[in-house]
Formats: structure tokens, sequence, C-alpha cells
């Protein structure tokens, strides 16, 4: 799984058979921090330089879901599992929501860009990291 930066497309490698899928957004200015929702292969959450995201159905090739999130800054990490998304952003601040109903439940500023994250399979834990405005290295 790819994003394709500042371009409207992302890919979808299948390593299994060796092939490729090239999907273009269709709301999107550009496609950053992809993700496989829930770890599954069905859907995945891509986003734009403007805090949205785009959901997609990956059976169906097409966009099932456009969510604005409450910034307009870029989206710099995604991941999810148990029906949970977790979004980082360049506002250094990281989003939880439910992708049952899509509504974000949990926010939480830090002192960094959010570049990096990962939840643990327990949800217990998430990992939230980046650098501040004096470019040094932060994890919290």
């Amino acid at each position: 799984l790819g994003g394709g930066g500042s371009n409207k497309y992302f890919y979808v490698l299948d390593i299994e058979n060796g092939k490729q899928l090239k999907l273009t957004c269709k709301v999107l200015s550009s496609a950053n921090a992809p993700c496989f929702i829930n770890g599954k292969n069905q859907l995945v959450a891509v986003s734009d330089h403007w805090g949205r995201m785009e959901i997609w159905d990956l059976k169906a090739k097409c966009c099932v879901k456009v969510l604005q999130t409450d910034t307009k800054k870029i989206i710099t990490s995604s991941a999810s599992v148990h029906n949970i998304l977790a979004i980082g952003s360049i506002d250094k601040t990281l989003r939880l929501y439910d992708v049952r109903n899509w509504r974000c439940f949990y926010t939480k500023s830090f002192e960094c860009n959010g570049d990096s994250l990962h939840l643990t399979d327990d949800l217990k834990y998430v990992t939230f990291a980046g650098r501040d405005e004096n470019k040094t290295d932060r994890c919290v």
C-alpha cells in the first residue's frame, strides 16, 4: 500500500499475485498516509493535505466514504485495528475514530507532528512520533 504524495492516486500491491492496482482519489488533492482498515484487505483509508480522508472498498474499486476531519492540516500518518482508525497530523494532534460510525471520539495534542503512529492489537497503547518546531525528534 503506497500513497502518491502530491498526486491524486495511490497503489495497492498484491504481493501474492504480483499485481499492482492504481486507484485515483475522487475528492482528495493528494494521497498520503494510506492504511488498511482493521488490517484487513477490504477497506483502505487515504488522506490529503487538507484534513480529508477517502475510504475505499478495494473489491468494488470505489470510494465509499469521504471524511472531513476537524483540521485543515496535512494528515501524516494512520493506523487501524479493531474498528479504530488513528490518524496523526501536522497540527500535532492524534485523533481516534470509530469506523462503525466514522465519529471522532478522542483527540490529544502533543509537542510534535504525527509523522508516525501505531496501535497495539489490544488497543492499550499507541505510539505517536515526529518532530517539533526546532526539528528535534520526539516520541511520546
